[in-house]
């Protein structure tokens, strides 16, 4: 069975194109989704979380007060335990600039120096920084740092060499400096933010270790620490996979309905070979066993030439937007063993369903029977009623969860309607292609004369063919109009998306008396369009006590540019949740207290983990907390290099 499996493949090789195009076009589609969406995780990961790249555990901050150098005595001795890094951040003033600065640690183990040289050196010593490839500062400039109530540090520091920060987001802040641990936490004085690197062997093995070592720390991989930085940046950013991957889908949907089509049409035109096979001995199970090992063999070759596809598309994507100077460092391409493994799995898997219908229906006849044409042959009554009613189902539950997926919003729920509902329509093809066949061939039988009756008949009178070949053209064309739909749509959404989930295109923090004209200042810059000043506090409301953000509604409906449900004066607005922990409902009243005071309120909802929002003069009334932070929105369209400009203004 082995050697002829083989040479009906190598025999009938040219038929099998249109199957083993469709898994190719398919499974590349898949590799390439995968793939990209690997290399864009990857490179947003280690453009915003470069310091984590190589960090085995991170130890962070928490409330429990840890001293930073107890944490990394009682962590040297921890089994694994290889190198470690106290990174320390701080805010800073330099003498002559405008506004705070920010001073971190340049790691003193090379092994955990996530910081790239660009031009002179690392510091050697606690009088010399190096500055971010942003800074107006050069090699060689003298610079007086002071803490951020203006006492000066003991002694000016020189500048000695410059950071790489092509790709981050710290690019943007042009007045980072880097230095020592010990200026560093000098500088920053009581406002020092703290984490620690370790570099080790043993996975989570260390990691409990370490957690072990240092009660009280919180100690995460630094794999779960870098995707957590990097989704503070951008958010989920699996989303565009997934919704790319519903469009893999549908590809995967029709690859198999091609690939059932062609072996339909090519078992059809095999059907004497197999009645003569059968007719020397061969059983229908045997002819189906040969048949299934040649979809296997298509499947897998075709998969194979899929996923080097796949690839080789990726790579061209790559090297397109790195052509097109895409903001994001697209180094190289991350094509991960999943990735390949389930475009061959799905290539192979898909044929041999997709084939394993046409084979059945091939040898259900008699040898005797076969041997005449198959489409004398009418279908069995029992596979007729099957189909009629699986296209029922289908269409009917297709359309339900389409039309409830597009209600709610939800992708991944519609795109599985839409499937169900094209397989359903696709089932009931052969009743209504034909009776469309044939009503159009009767209305144009009338203007047409003789030449169009004969074509309208001839529709009508092979309802299987007529069906197979209008599914066929259904397919390219309903293939064909749904990427490009949903690429047009999912063009012209992307910008709500992003301002719905980051509708503050700036915040500034620790503002000096925001509300006292800062933001006609900030706002006075080129590039900025409006802004508002904001205060954050804690307020209660019976024995709950939650954080709040007091904001103007009038100007803040200027900054902000997702539509936010934003509180009038006598209200607050409150998320869903919080609602329902406090026991309230939209219109109810509720007393909020701060430290100097009460008032009562009336409740407003918000969406989903939208922020808790009281208005600013409400909260100025209960609580003694001023406004220390600004939220700006910046023009549209600025370039990468405009927004360092406005960040260093």
């Amino acid at each position: 069975m082995r050697h002829l499996v083989l040479a009906q493949a190598r025999a009938h090789r040219g038929r099998y194109v249109a199957s083993a195009l469709a898994v190719v076009v398919a499974v590349a589609f898949v590799v390439a989704t995968l793939v990209l969406g690997s290399t864009v995780d990857s490179a947003i990961t280690t453009s915003t979380a470069a310091q984590y790249d190589g960090a085995a555990a991170v130890i962070t901050e928490s409330d429990s007060g840890l001293d930073p150098d107890g944490v990394l005595t009682a962590i040297s001795a921890v089994p694994g335990v290889e190198a470690s890094a106290l990174d320390v951040t701080g805010p800073i003033k330099v003498a002559g600039t405008d506004g705070y600065s920010t001073a971190s640690t340049v790691s003193g183990d090379v092994s955990l120096r996530w910081q790239r040289l660009a031009d002179g050196r690392w510091p050697s010593g606690p009088g010399e920084v190096t500055v971010g490839s942003s800074s107006r500062h050069a090699i060689g400039d003298s610079l007086a740092i002071t803490d951020i109530d203006g006492k000066p540090a003991a002694g000016d520091v020189t500048v000695v060499g410059t950071v790489d920060l092509a790709g981050s987001p710290l690019a943007l802040d042009s007045r980072l400096v880097f230095g020592d641990v010990a200026q560093v936490r000098a500088w920053a004085g009581e406002y020092t933010e703290w984490e620690i690197r370790v570099a080790g062997r043993g996975g989570s093995a260390l990691t409990d270790a370490l957690a072990a070592a240092v009660p009280g720390a919180q100690v995460t991989t630094g794999a779960d620490r870098a995707t957590a930085v990097a989704g503070s940046y951008v958010g989920d950013i699996g989303v565009l996979r997934n919704v790319l991957l519903c469009f893999a889908a549908i590809a995967v949907v029709v690859a198999g309905l091609v690939i059932s089509n062609t072996f339909a049409v090519l078992l059809a035109a095999r059907t004497r070979e197999f009645a003569l096979m059968r007719c020397v001995g061969v059983t229908s199970a045997q002819v189906r066993r040969s048949v299934r090992a040649e979809s296997v063999i298509v499947g897998f070759v075709s998969a194979v030439f899929g996923v080097l596809a796949g690839c080789g598309l990726a790579a061209a994507v790559v090297a397109v937007a790195r052509a097109a100077d895409v903001p994001i460092p697209l180094t190289s391409i991350a094509v991960t063993p999943g990735a390949i493994g389930l475009g061959l799995l799905l290539g192979t898997v898909v044929t041999v369903i997709a084939a394993n219908g046409p084979a059945r229906a091939a040898t259900r006849v008699s040898a005797l029977a076969a041997m005449h044409p198959l489409e004398t042959q009418p279908e069995p009554v029992r596979d007729t009623w099957v189909r009629r009613v699986c296209a029922l189902l289908a269409i009917a539950g297709g359309a339900a969860l389409l039309g409830i997926g597009a209600a709610v919003g939800n992708v991944l729920m519609a795109c599985p309607g839409g499937l169900m509902l094209f397989v359903g329509v696709i089932l009931a093809s052969r009743r209504i292609v034909p009776a469309l066949v044939g009503a159009v061939g009767q209305a144009l039988a009338r203007f047409g004369g003789p030449v169009a009756a004969l074509a309208a008949g001839n529709a009508r009178r092979n309802p299987r063919r007529t069906a197979s070949t209008a599914t066929a053209l259904f397919i390219g064309v309903t293939l064909t109009s749904t990427i490009v739909v949903g690429i047009g749509t999912l063009k012209a959404g992307a910008p709500a998306l992003i301002d719905e989930n980051f509708p503050v295109d700036v915040a500034v923090m620790s503002v000096p008396d925001a509300s006292d004209g800062a933001v006609d200042r900030f706002t006075a810059l080129d590039g900025l369009r409006a802004g508002t000043a904001v205060a954050n506090t804690t307020v209660g409301v019976g024995e709950t006590e939650f954080f709040v953000t007091g904001v103007d509604p009038d100007s803040a409906a200027q900054t902000l540019r997702d539509d936010v449900r934003l509180p009038q004066p006598g209200t607050i607005a409150l998320e869903p949740a919080l609602a329902e922990t406090l026991g309230v409902r939209e219109g109810e009243a509720v007393t909020v207290r701060g430290d100097t005071g009460s008032r009562e309120l009336t409740v407003v909802t918000a969406g989903p983990g939208a922020p808790d929002l009281i208005a600013l003069a409400d909260l100025q009334a209960i609580d003694s907390e001023t406004a220390d932070t600004v939220w700006l929105r910046l023009d549209d369209g600025l370039t990468d290099d405009r927004l360092v400009a406005v960040s260093d203004d």
